[in-house]
């Protein structure tokens, strides 16, 4: 019997690692992401004034993300809540595959140890994005009258997706640099020193600046008018887009990277 569900479970795992499958699920992450991102905005501009104090429409520089899957800001906000959870779905075979690709033929534990992190931090990164979904602002707000833990379980949720993205994409560009394979030879970009600049100054200096300026300036909501008396740069819901720009930016181009060299493979 456990022998059998070895068998079903590597089965499985064969299946969300065919090379078809992972570049469907990477072109289906991006589009998902990215067209939700897009509706929710072009919808939630339909959104009149109040019930909450808010101004009519959505905007980027003084809504959070997250205000696009409030009901109260939102005429649907369900776009962006099913849009987060499918992207996190979508992402575990191109992520099961990253893992293939970083290690390579090496042997050595380094490289195998550097690979595993970058797999385990996706992994959170995306559990932490569906549950951004599944607990939205205003979802939220009901789970903190029910299981209080001190901390908004949104907040947590979204804390850990933002978190650990930066985090792997700190990683994949680490090993981009350190093992230069990597790029040349498991991909097959031959010009590979622009790319890895790239992503070095996306993930090394972008990224962090973006994360440390959301998480230090005033947490301030639209019903604090925060807009009317502090400088655009202390605008938190302005660096949380950023942010969220600079993760996407990394996961879109490492998708183009892997569905290129997936249409390679595939042509074998």
């Amino acid at each position: 019997m456990i022998m059998g569900f070895k068998d079903k479970l590597n089965d499985f795992h064969k299946f969300l690692t065919n090379l078809k499958v992972v570049k469907l699920s990477w072109i289906g992450a991006i589009v998902t992401w990215l067209s939700s991102l897009a509706l929710g905005i072009l919808i939630g501009q339909l959104d009149p004034a109040g019930p909450s104090y808010d101004p009519a429409g959505f905007n980027p520089a003084i809504n959070y993300i997250s205000d696009l899957g409030n009901q109260d800001l939102t005429p649907m906000p369900i776009i962006i809540n099913f849009g987060m959870m499918n992207t996190a779905l979508l992402m575990i075979p191109p992520t099961l595959y990253m893992k293939k690709i970083l290690i390579g033929d090496s042997s050595k534990i380094l490289r195998k140890i550097l690979a595993n992190l970058t797999v385990v931090c996706m992994f959170i990164a995306m559990v932490g994005l569906f549950f951004t979904g599944v607990i939205s602002e205003d979802v939220g707000d009901v789970w903190d009258k029910l299981f209080p833990i001190g901390y908004p379980w949104h907040d947590l949720v979204a804390d850990f997706a933002f978190t650990f993205f930066m985090v792997s994409g700190i990683l994949v560009a680490s090993q981009f640099i350190i093992f230069r394979d990597i790029l040349e030879e498991k991909i097959g970009i031959s010009h590979s020193t622009g790319v890895r600049i790239l992503f070095a100054i996306n993930a090394w200096i972008l990224t962090p600046i973006f994360f440390y300026f959301f998480y230090t300036v005033p947490y301030l909501w639209y019903t604090d008018n925060f807009w009317t008396y502090l400088p655009p740069w202390q605008w938190a819901p302005l660096w949380e887009w950023l942010l969220m720009s600079s993760l996407t930016a990394w996961l879109a181009a490492m998708a183009f990277l892997l569905v290129k060299h997936l249409n390679q493979e595939l042509k074998k």
